[in-house]
Order: structure tokens, then sequence, then C-alpha cells
């Protein structure tokens, strides 16, 4: 289907990207879903030294990580007939889901490079429910970081992904190096040579001394 004549925008792309790998895995997705798998995204990009885009702003929802955009993305996309939004919120039945699925079939709405990522994503963590995957997001460096500060709505910074990975890439390169150069045993001897010097040092400098006091 052509899409230039329909609602475009990154995070436009990117929601159609998650229901287009979503229908060729078949993976259901729902709001909650689909703000997470997103998530997910811009963090694994950012993660291999790239940047975040889905063009969502994400911050600490209710339900952790969320961009309140999407509801209009999920709307236009709804009412221009790409997507199928079935919203079973009111309903005891269905478990309270609002579902979304593509209904035509669609290119790439993506470049190569991050639709990859998309599907990556996709393939890993679509099989998971809503509770899972916040559950999950709930792990990462961002939201760690945003718990700690205790204050709900506050921008997420992702950046933080890249350098705890940095850090653990660190860390993993000192195990190695100390894996290949092991500590030197001491030697039971060196102790009392060491005191021995010391000894003598300090008798030759209070000699030094006695000399010098005695000229004066």
């Amino acid at each position: 289907m052509d899409l230039q004549s329909q609602p475009s925008g990154p995070l436009v792309s990117s929601t159609l990207a998650i229901l287009k790998a979503a229908r060729e895995y078949g993976f259901e997705i729902n709001k909650t879903k689909l703000a997470k798998l997103l998530y997910m995204a811009d963090l694994s990009a950012v993660e291999s030294d790239g940047v975040q885009f889905t063009g969502a702003t994400w911050r600490w929802d209710n339900y952790g990580p969320y961009d309140s955009a999407l509801a209009r993305v999920e709307y236009e996309l709804s009412n221009s007939k790409i997507i199928e939004r079935n919203d079973h919120r009111l309903s005891e039945d269905d478990g309270g889901r609002c579902e979304l699925a593509l209904v035509v079939d669609i290119d790439d709405p993506l470049p190569a490079g991050p639709m990859q990522i998309i599907r990556d994503i996709v393939r890993r963590y679509g099989n998971k429910n809503a509770t899972g995957l916040r559950e999950l997001s709930y792990k990462t460096a961002p939201m760690i970081e945003a718990q700690a500060g205790r204050e709900r709505g506050v921008l997420l910074d992702l950046s933080r992904a890249r350098r705890r990975k940095q850090v653990r890439a660190m860390l993993m390169r000192a195990g190695a190096r100390r894996a290949k150069h092991p500590p030197q045993g001491s030697d039971p001897g060196v102790c009392e040579q060491l005191r021995a010097e010391f000894i003598a040092d300090t008798e030759s400098i209070r000699r030094a001394n006695e000399r010098v006091l005695g000229d004066l």
C-alpha cells in the first residue's frame, strides 16, 4: 500500500514497523506492548552507539516508559483504515485490552537499519505479555534512574544505557587482564630484607645527623 498520502512522521512509521513485524511473527500487539517494544527498540539503538529513531519522547508514566503522542498516532492510523483498533478496555471478558493490528499489506516503513532493530526486538520480546514487557522495561538503566528520583513524568535519559554498557565492557576487559596476568605470590624473605634495609638506613641517617650537629 502507498503510504505517501497517509499519516506520516517517525512515530507513525515506527508504530507501523512494530505492527508489520508482529504480523510477520504472528504476535498480538496491544497499546502497552506497542509502547514498550518501541522503547526497547530506541534503547537497543542507543546501546549500539546509535541514536533514538522512533520519534518518541519517553517519560516514566504509570506503566513504565510512555509517550502520550502514541494515542494520537493510534487514532490517526485507525481513522486512515491502515490499522484495526479493537478497544476492549471496558469489557471484563477480554481482559481490558486495546489491540492493534495492520489490516493492509505495506512496505517496510523504516530504513533498513532501524527496521532490522524493530524486527529483532519484536522477535525477542513480541511473545511476552504486557505485564512481562512492563517489568522488563523497569529493569532498564533509564527506568532505574527515574525510579531512584521517585518522580513520575520525568524524561528518561536513554544515554544511561550506553554508559552502562561501556562500564560493563570496561569491567569485562579488566577481568580478562587479571585472568591473563594473575597476581604474583609474595616472597617470604622480602619483608625481612626491607626491614633490614630500613634499619641500616636509619642508622646511617643518625650518624650523619650527629656529625652535622657536632660541627655546629
